[in-house]
């Protein structure tokens, strides 16, 4: 009797833990605001709750909208866009925004950072807002593995945040 509590009290103990992916109790969703986003990478970078909600704000794409992935009601990830004059850099990015150990990747097409991935999409035409979208997702309470998550998510999702937006090639 007594092992056989023992080995229903561990078994218990097992199913607890592992119900849920990294102690989500909330369905990781496969899009970051209706953009779509890897899902296993975005439930490592999610942090652990009951609830997950996102936000865009009453921005559109077009006039560069934030996405804001709550848990339990706390900035968990965020992607923002924002809109700037034609010949905007990836470089001009970081000249705002001066971050410790950048690292550039993919010929320079991406950047990131111990909490962030950041690209600039040329897509003329079709914002009035400008000709040249900066897309950033940040980790807001990041860890060591934040950077290395970011910089495998981060390419594919900005290629189909340009693709959203029907940017030309």
């Amino acid at each position: 009797m007594r092992a056989l509590t023992t080995a229903m009290l561990c078994t218990l103990s097992l199913t607890a833990c592992s119900a849920t992916k990294n102690g989500h109790s909330y369905q990781v969703p496969d899009n970051i605001c209706g953009i779509p986003a890897n899902k296993q990478i975005l439930g490592d970078l999610l942090h652990d709750g009951e609830q997950l909600s996102q936000d865009t704000g009453h921005f559109t794409l077009e006039e560069g909208q934030f996405c804001h992935m709550y848990v339990d009601g706390n900035d968990s990830v965020v992607s923002d866009a924002d809109w700037n004059e034609s010949g905007y850099t990836l470089r001009d990015y970081f000249d705002l925004s001066a971050r410790k150990g950048t690292r550039y990747f993919a010929g320079g097409k991406y950047a990131s950072w111990d909490n962030g991935v950041v690209t600039v999409i040329p897509c003329p035409g079709v914002s009035e807002e400008g000709d040249v979208l900066t897309v950033a997702v940040k980790d807001i309470r990041w860890n060591e593995d934040s950077q290395s998550l970011l910089e495998k998510l981060g390419p594919p999702y900005f290629e189909s945040y340009k693709k959203k937006l029907e940017c030309p090639s």
